[in-house]
């Protein structure tokens, strides 16, 4: 029976190298088999028992150093923060302040406050759909070249308040002269109680109108009703001629 001097694998005596470790056993098991036999009356003693190979030490686990007290692993560094655009920023305020500026400006002058002192600029009233026929005239006497003939002329009329409204019912116009007229015009005066004047307007009353002729007329309207009047007077006080 041969062993391996190596690891003292036992053998069976025919390999060439130890199953266990790899050593080679040729020459060992050749040397065993030539050992002579032992003298006569020899006992052997009893076979120790196969000797385990020794442990092959194993390596020593690799420590780690511990992470400091409240780090905290990164596994990529953070992308680095864009930098904010102030040049947009501006010109778009700058921008802003402009278009506000200008229409700032053109609201102002299309709408113009109105100054201390000064009566806002008047708005251009709507047409009345049924204005008067006649507007208020400026006070004035007389003729003008014609004052002799307005002097000959003659009207008389009868008036109503219509709805606030003052209305010659009927009138007649009388041409004293002996010029024919192609018109006259009516100033009529309204008066209160004292006789103050209230307010003038004048109607043209076309004509023609013969010389010493009458020409009627009907449902003239004059204008509106002047508060607290309690006369009318209407004369002739320009004439024109044919």
């Amino acid at each position: 029976m041969a062993f391996c001097n190596s690891c003292g694998n036992q053998l069976k005596g025919t390999e060439k190298f130890c199953a266990q470790c790899g050593a080679t056993v040729g020459a060992a098991a050749s040397s065993a088999s030539a050992t002579p036999p032992p003298p006569a009356g020899f006992a052997p003693g009893p076979t120790p028992a196969a000797v385990p190979p020794p442990m092959q030490p194993m390596g020593a686990p690799v420590q780690y150093g511990a992470p400091p007290p409240g780090a905290i692993p990164v596994p990529y560094p953070p992308p680095p923060a864009q930098p904010a655009k102030k040049n947009g920023m501006i010109g778009t305020i700058v921008v802003i302040v402009i278009v506000v500026g200008l229409g700032y400006y053109y609201y102002n002058k299309m709408h113009p406050t109105p100054q201390a002192g000064n009566p806002p600029a008047s708005q251009p009233s709507t047409p009345s759909t049924n204005p008067p026929a006649s507007t208020p005239p400026p006070p004035s006497s007389g003729g003008g070249p014609n004052a002799a003939l307005v002097n000959q002329q003659s009207f008389n009329a009868q008036w109503q308040d219509q709805s606030g409204m003052l209305v010659l019912t009927t009138a007649k116009w009388t041409n004293n002269s002996t010029s024919n007229l192609a018109s006259a015009v009516v100033q009529c005066e309204q008066y209160d109680a004292s006789g103050t004047d209230l307010s003038q307007y004048r109607v043209t009353l076309n004509g023609p109108t013969q010389a010493n002729a009458v020409s009627s007329y009907s449902n003239i309207r004059i204008g509106a009703v002047a508060n607290n009047m309690a006369k009318v007077n209407c004369s002739v006080v320009h004439v024109k001629t044919e």
